[in-house]
């Protein structure tokens, strides 16, 4: 179906728009000389709340675990600073990504605190990677990969998102990228910040944090948060809550050298929005309020985890580092499943003339699991000049391992109306009739990268890795892991053919170890992809303003596919994914600041060997146009105002196309005051998401036809914070 006139209408102008501000940004750099990117300071902007009030996006090693900057990266990159996280409010993990091109929402099983997110039309999780119904979350913080860990949005100092293949640095990653989460930097000098935020539907959130130097000549330095997050919902029985805290300790006795010591506790407790269901093709209209979970109790996860990590320089070009990592949690995963198929036909909700009714589940849920996570990974990193050349060299090894233990356990429960539901008094989960799981995998990686500056402004990337995985998730206890070898290639170029102005290509392959059998328990083939993509950058106004636009296709081999109804899986199929991305960010000036995107997406399916009549059908959940626009007006050292607005085209709601969700535009606004507070410095924030309350959804399950995410309608929130 065609993109609704209103919706089709606004991607025009927002094209237009984003040409236009390319074509200003390109005549005013070549009309500014190239300096040296300026410092916070330079801008006259007073620091309110402890961190820098610039746009301008720190630098990142992400793209290449190197201190490469991003115009030099022959691939799309993009970060969103805390300046931005803190004028948006962004009190989850998708609230910072929508900004960036590319980047959407899929339909999660874990509360806000774990979004599942998509990346150029590819879900950051593989279906044959978390077990039935692929909903569990997967990011990165501080490098490291986490699934089903909920994410302390307080302790946020960036976020950072490398579009297309990454699995050359990091292995176990998804093709159309991932999202590493840069937790905030230790201090040297003694700090003390508090923050309070209350908003409508229950929203409060509390911070405490503090850090500095722990002795005189600043070599040991230490830096503690606490956070508690009650995340508002105006959705029935929905519930988010998150305890956090964070504390660092780190030695740094010269510039050469420091050791690092990190532990983080993480105590989540939910009821997961399950949304509302489709009828025909487009979300049933029922009131604003309605969801069909309503479990006696809360799910809940509590994290424990310790990072150390160390570098020193071994030899004048030579550095190593390493860095061990160790994970446990537990977890309660008790929600209540609503779905339209009668699995077990033990209730009545047939559908058959019109939907009326949805079963409802216990579905594969787990009471009491545990989750562990190890990762140790060693880096030598030199600068060395071979054959008239410079190089920067990179041998990464690394070893990661992950299992999850805990009976599952299948119920079906009592139906409900959809539109004439009686809630509130679901049944508890019976455990009688437990179900033990494998859920665990491996990975032994060797990576060697050559990064080499050629002259006359040409620079080149040449990478490999060696991975040996071992992977199973299965119901039938016993089998053996699927065990597989791989080797990965990058290859990429840049030329910086006038000064702050790059061009770049590179072709990178990406792997996804499958841990699934078929319905005969044949092990999965895994899902492999590559992706080709040119690009341009530009680094204006003295490094202050950054635009990157990148073309690129990428193809997804095995792709893979389970049936709604047996849950069996396969990998037949491929999907291809091009498209035009443009981000820009920046301080245009000392008063204003701007980050926006454009994305043109084409993602659908060309191959499905279970499904001929599924070849040509677009991809859950990626709509053909996107953008956003936010921007930032400093009026002087104390009021700041700032409004922007985010759009979707249509997009199909499942993999099938038998149901679209209506394209959207949602415009977010803000308001601050800063002042002086006896000897440090305060703040009070005003924000309100959604300002003329539009009626949205924000994604769906690629699956199923009955978890749609309806947008939150308008809300509003005020922060005070005080920074010592």
């Amino acid at each position: 179906m065609n993109m609704s006139r209103r919706t089709r209408g606004s991607a025009k102008p927002l094209l237009a728009l984003n040409l236009l501000a390319g074509a200003c940004v390109t005549a005013w750099a070549q009309t500014t000389p190239a300096t040296p990117a300026a410092p916070a300071a330079d801008l006259g902007r007073v620091e309110i709340t402890g961190t820098a009030q610039t746009y301008q996006p720190p630098p990142t090693s992400a793209a290449t675990k190197t201190d490469t900057p991003i115009l030099l990266t022959p691939q799309s990159l993009q970060v969103v600073p805390r300046a931005v996280l803190n004028d948006q409010k962004a009190l989850t993990l998708t609230d910072a990504v929508r900004n960036v091109a590319g980047v959407g929402e899929d339909f999660g099983f874990n509360g806000s605190a774990q979004p599942l997110l998509i990346l150029r039309g590819f879900q950051t999780t593989s279906m044959t990677a978390s077990g039935n119904m692929s909903g569990m979350s997967s990011y990165f913080i501080n490098g490291v990969k986490v699934m089903g860990v909920p994410l302390n949005m307080a302790n946020v100092d960036s976020v950072e998102v490398v579009k297309g293949p990454a699995s050359v640095l990091y292995g176990r990653s998804e093709p159309g990228g991932l999202v590493n989460v840069v937790p905030k930097a230790l201090p040297a000098d003694p700090r003390l910040g508090l923050e309070q935020t209350i908003g409508q539907y229950g929203l409060s959130r509390t911070v405490v944090e503090g850090g500095g130097a722990l002795n005189a000549d600043k070599t040991l330095l230490g830096r503690a948060s606490v956070s508690y997050d009650k995340g508002g919902s105006n959705r029935d029985f929905v519930v988010n809550k998150l305890a956090a805290f964070s504390g660092t300790l780190a030695w740094v006795p010269d510039a050469d050298t420091r050791v690092a010591l990190t532990v983080d506790h993480n105590a989540q407790k939910y009821r997961n929005d399950f949304g509302i269901p489709a009828d025909g093709d487009r979300p049933v209209k029922l009131p604003r309020t309605r969801q069909y979970n309503d479990s006696p109790d809360l799910s809940s996860i509590t994290s424990d985890s310790v990072l150390l990590d160390a570098q020193t320089k071994i030899a004048p070009n030579w550095t190593l580092k390493g860095r061990v990592v160790s994970m446990r949690a537990k977890t309660r995963e008790v929600d209540v499943w609503p779905y339209r198929e009668n699995l077990i036909g033990l209730d009545s909700c047939d559908n058959s003339a019109g939907l009326t009714a949805l079963c409802r589940y216990y579905f594969y849920v787990r009471p009491e699991g545990r989750t562990k996570l190890d990762q140790v990974t060693v880096d030598l990193i030199g600068n060395v000049r071979l054959g008239g050349l410079q190089h920067k060299l990179l041998a990464e090894i690394d070893h990661y391992s992950t299992k999850k233990t805990g009976d599952v356990f299948f119920t079906q429960i009592n139906s409900v109306d959809v539109f004439n539901p009686v809630l509130g008094s679901a049944p508890p989960l019976d455990t009688s009739f437990p179900l033990p799981v494998d859920d665990y995998s491996k990975w032994t990686s060797l990576t060697l990268q050559d990064q080499i500056a050629f002259g006359g402004g040409w620079h080149g990337v040449f990478a490999l890795r060696h991975d040996r995985t071992e992977a199973l998730f299965s119901l039938a206890p016993g089998l053996e892991p699927n065990k597989k070898s791989f080797t990965t290639p990058r290859i990429g170029a840049v030329w910086e053919f006038m000064p702050n102005q790059t061009l770049y290509a590179q072709v990178q392959d990406s792997i996804a170890a499958n841990n699934g059998r078929d319905a005969n328990g044949v092990a999965l083939e895994a899902e492999r992809a590559r992706q080709v993509e040119i690009g341009w950058k530009q680094s204006a106004l003295g490094g202050r303003l950054n635009t990157t636009v990148a073309i690129f296709e990428l193809v997804k081999r095995n792709r893979a596919s389970r049936n709604p109804v047996t849950f069996a899986t396969t990998t037949e199929g491929d999907a291809r994914s091009r498209g035009l991305e443009v981000d820009a960010i920046g301080q245009v000036s000392p008063q204003l600041a701007l980050i926006g995107s454009y994305t043109y997406l084409d993602a659908k399916v060309t191959r499905d060997g279970q499904d001929p009549a599924a070849e040509g059908k677009r991809l859950a959940n990626t709509a053909r146009n996107a953008g956003s626009l936010w921007g930032r007006w400093m009026f002087d050292e104390q009021w700041a105002a700032g409004a922007g607005v985010f759009l979707q085209g249509q997009r199909q709601g499942d993999n099938a196309n038998s149901f679209q969700l209506p394209g959207y535009g949602r415009v977010d606004a803000m308001a601050s005051y800063a002042f002086k507070a006896g000897g440090g410095k305060g703040s009070v924030q005003f924000n309100l998401k959604n300002v003329f309350d539009k009626v949205y959804y924000s994604g769906s399950h690629p699956l199923v036809k009955d978890w749609i995410q309806p947008g939150s309608p308008r809300t509003a929130s005020v922060t005070l914070r005080l920074d010592y």
